[in-house]
């Protein structure tokens, strides 16, 4: 219960932020470690990308949330191979193809220039819908966030209060 009412008052101090677009030149790393958001996590990788669906659904910030406090980050997409390699996990260990899931990308810190979730690595490999992404206003509220739809391996840009399950990776 105890962690609970802090990730809540972590996704509460932050949406504060994304709402106010106030963001400046923060990452999404500065805001979540600002609001003592984060776990550590130290991993060590031999290479193989381990992936995730939990059971929950939850807002992009949630979703960084759980990844984070499982020792797992928010799926990135960085090339064609790990596209075909999730578009392969997926057919086998995802919800269906009319889902859609949170990816970590984001264009948080500067509208436009999308990054990675935490690393603010810049997004490189993209996979847009036709006319995406397109920035539109949802009740008061632009879009930031990437969902993925499974069965196109397409991304939308979409409201990050919006909840969606989410992938989490790590590597092994």
């Amino acid at each position: 219960m105890f962690l609970l009412s802090v990730v809540t008052l972590c996704l509460v101090s932050i949406l504060q932020y994304v709402t106010a677009d106030l963001l400046g030149n923060q990452t999404v790393r500065d805001i979540l470690l600002k609001n003592k958001c984060l776990c550590p996590c130290g991993t060590t990788s031999t290479g193989i990308k381990e992936f995730l669906i939990p059971f929950d659904e939850g807002t992009w910030f949630e979703a960084v949330s759980h990844c984070n406090s499982i020792g797992m980050s928010m799926v990135q997409i960085r090339d064609r191979y790990d596209n075909q390699d999730l578009k392969e996990w997926l057919q086998y260990n995802g919800d269906g193809p009319s889902e859609s899931y949170w990816i970590g990308a984001n264009d948080l810190a500067k509208h436009g220039i999308f990054h990675w979730g935490l690393d603010n690595k810049q997004v490189r490999f993209e996979q847009w819908a036709s006319g995406e992404p397109n920035s539109a206003v949802i009740r008061g509220e632009k879009e930031h966030c990437v969902e993925l739809k499974a069965e196109t391996m397409q991304w939308n840009d979409s409201v990050c209060s919006k909840r969606l399950k989410f992938v989490c990776e790590r590597f092994n």
